[in-house]
Parts: C-alpha cells; structure tokens; sequence
C-alpha cells in the first residue's frame, strides 16, 4: 500500500489516504478486474490477469500491420481496437508504428465480408459463386474472366503472407486455394457443396508449399547444413534428416512439387533437388531457359 501512494505521489502528484487506495481497489473488483489483495496473498495488490497483455497486443499489431490483404483502412481500425486494450501510458510506445508496405495493402475492401461470407458457406456446406480478381497493367484489380467462378468452400487457411479458400471447383475432383483479398461479389447459391470432403481438402493443404496444391510426393534434397533453418522453417519438423557428413545434409518428406520447385529455386547454390526425377528435370528445365544466360 505504501508503494501504491508513493507511485500515485511521484507519477501524478496525487496525495491520497489508504481508505482512498482501498476504496479505488474495491471498485476496480467489483467491475470485474482481477486483483490480488492483501487478504489473499499477505503482501500487497496486483492485477493477476488481463484480456491482453502489452506485448500480446504488440504481436497482434505486428500481424495486422504485416498481411497485405487487409485493406490500409481496416488495418488502421483494428489497430485502434487493439490499442483499445492497452493502458494510455503504454498506446504512447507504439504511437511510431506505421503500415509497411502500404503500397502493397489489398485495394478490395470486401476483404472481412468476404471471410464471413466463405465462413457461413462452410458451415451451411453451401456452394458459392464469386468474380476473381487479378492486376492489370494499370496496376488496378480487374475481373479474370466475366463468367462467375461456382465452388464447393470447405475451410480457409493463411499461407505466404495470405489468406487462401479452400475449395474444389464445379468438373473437378482435386482441392484448389483462391486468394480471398482477390474476391469479389460472393454469393451464396441454393446448392450443396460437390461432396463431403472437407477433411480430405484441409489434409491435402497440410504440406502446402507457397499455396501449390497437388498430389504429394516423396522429396529428396541435398542440402548444405546452413540451410537447414530455412528447410525446416518451410516444411515443419516432420522432415527426415540425414548427414552426409562433409557439410552437408539429405532431406526427405512429402508435399506438392510444384510448390517445392518455387521454393528450390531460390536456393540453386545450395540445395539440389535429387528426387522425384520428374521435378529435377523441371527445375533443370528452368535454370536452362534462364533469361540472364541470354546476355
């Protein structure tokens, strides 16, 4: 308690009596705060708990800052909510943090409709039909095509800095991801969804690479050790390690080529695909028709 006076004297200037403290405390627990008093804990007053602590909001923050599929507008509204749970003291040390990469924000504004458009759709198991968008030369979103795209929705899911819908088109059998900042105009349609098979979608985008879906397959990598992180970091610790000794490793697990060769290349110096053959023989393909070996 005398602590509690001295902070309230030396912060705020404010000489207050410990029937003042007492009373302030009581109020705060009876609006629901969780405080451990004196009576409990035999040494003073704390707050236990709360919503959010400050570096919880800090990470929540960071989140809504970084994806560029929520429009500049939204970001800065959630970002306020979230502030909402800090204390005024602590909003003033987040006061710098600005949008990066504004330029690169999504310019559809249907981005939190379209969630809870594709969510009720899942839930109800109700195809849905909707205009996808991509970019011109004018830098501006135009629709991919006039006719309306018609899917059966069977869950979303975040991967590569966006936000996917999980889905099977109508004439086809295997799943496929649609960005949902690039959707627009969705409608739900008075038809059930294809099949039942949101389960077989949600574990076929399990070992997503760069949002390629496809049919798995057994990948091998020979791989020098300091890339080890970056493997790991894209393909999970299920990935089965072997030394090689010399500098470097053999690494094996199992997901989509296509999203493995996107992903390979970045690392040519590095990291060698050895099998499937069908996917070294693309990426060979690749470095073969690399347009700086025209100069």
């Amino acid at each position: 308690m005398r602590e509690i006076i001295g902070k309230l004297s030396a912060l705020y200037d404010m000489e207050l009596d410990r029937r003042t403290v007492y009373s302030a405390i009581d109020l705060l627990c009876n609006l629901g705060y969780d405080i451990s008093v004196y009576d409990e804990n035999k040494k003073g007053y704390y707050l236990r708990s709360r919503e959010f602590e400050a570096a919880e909001v800090r990470l929540l923050m960071d989140a809504v800052y970084s994806f560029d599929y929520i429009p500049a507008k939204q970001t800065q509204y959630l970002i306020q909510k979230l502030q909402g749970f800090l204390s005024v003291h602590e909003r003033k040390q987040y006061k710098n943090l600005t949008v990066v990469r504004q330029e690169r924000k999504t310019q559809n504004a249907e981005v939190f409709l379209n969630i809870e458009l594709l969510d009720e759709a899942i839930s109800k198991k109700q195809k849905v039909s909707f205009t996808y968008l991509e970019y011109g030369l004018d830098k501006q979103l135009h629709p991919r095509r006039e006719k309306p795209y018609i899917v059966s929705p069977y869950g979303m899911v975040c991967e590569n800095e966006h936000y996917y819908l999980i889905n099977i088109k109508d004439g086809f059998s295997t799943p496929s991801l649609y960005r949902i900042d690039l959707m627009r105009d969705i409608s739900l349609l008075n038809e059930p969804v294809a099949i039942d098979a949101k389960n077989a979608c949600l574990d076929s985008v399990q070992k997503v690479t760069y949002a390629f879906v496809g049919k798995q397959e057994e990948i091998k990598l020979r791989c020098e050790n300091f890339t080890l992180r970056y493997v790991l970091d894209r393909f999970g610790t299920d990935v089965r390690i072997t030394d090689n000794h010399g500098g470097t490793f053999t690494a094996s697990f199992s997901a989509s080529p296509n999203g493995v060769k996107f992903w390979a290349l970045q690392y040519l110096p590095y990291i060698e695909v050895l099998s499937p053959q069908s996917l070294r023989d693309s990426i060979i393909d690749s470095i073969k028709s690399n347009k700086y070996l025209e100069v």
